[in-house]
């Protein structure tokens, strides 16, 4: 570079760094540290706590409700809010009005007899969680539900029965077992 280039550079710079503001005292402040949050995802077992039982999340869908009561009715529904894990087989409300209704029972009625309201109860529950993957796996297989009765699957494409009860909704997820909606009261195979 010539020298008056040079120069003519040098006065450039000093010109650019003028104009910024800047003098020619070097900053004695150090720049402003940057923070980066960070967090911690709860862990699955946290995640799991936060989203309540099997009680708790049948509630909350809003049309469980006489599945509910009828746990309540045989009085089995603390049973419930422990450990698990359950996958229960819920049939949804229009489910039990069809079921009523075909038996010519009240709700009264239905839910007066609480040994035999255990027995059809115990008949939608499996001792373990089993997810959609799982039971769609069992095509022609079966659970041991806590009656120790057994309840076969069936699966014809995006299509699968227990028993003779369509899923509608798989894996509504609780804190100690997983819920899925079917379309029918399962009647338990006689003793």
């Amino acid at each position: 570079m010539k020298p008056t280039t040079r120069a003519g550079a040098l006065l450039a710079l000093a010109l650019v760094a003028a104009g910024c503001g800047g003098d020619s005292t070097p900053s004695t402040t150090a720049p402003e540290a940057t923070t980066v949050a960070t967090t911690t995802s709860p862990s699955a077992t946290e995640q799991m706590e936060e989203m309540g039982d099997v009680l708790e999340v049948a509630e909350a869908e809003g049309d469980l409700g006489t599945f509910l009561e009828a746990l309540g009715a045989a009085g089995i529904m603390e049973d419930f809010h422990g450990e698990g894990p359950f996958t229960i087989f819920a049939p949804s409300d229009a489910a039990f009005e069809t079921y009523l209704a075909d038996a010519g029972m009240s709700m009264e009625e239905a839910f007066a007899g609480a040994e035999m309201l255990q027995s059809v109860l115990g008949y939608h529950v499996v001792a373990a969680m089993d997810d959609a993957e799982m039971v769609m796996g069992m095509a022609g297989d079966s659970f041991t539900t806590l009656t120790g009765a057994t309840l076969d699957v069936t699966v014809d494409g995006e299509t699968v029965m227990v028993g003779d009860a369509t899923i509608d909704r798989y894996d509504i997820e609780a804190s100690n077992g997983v819920i899925h909606v079917i379309d029918k009261v399962l009647s338990p195979p006689e003793a």
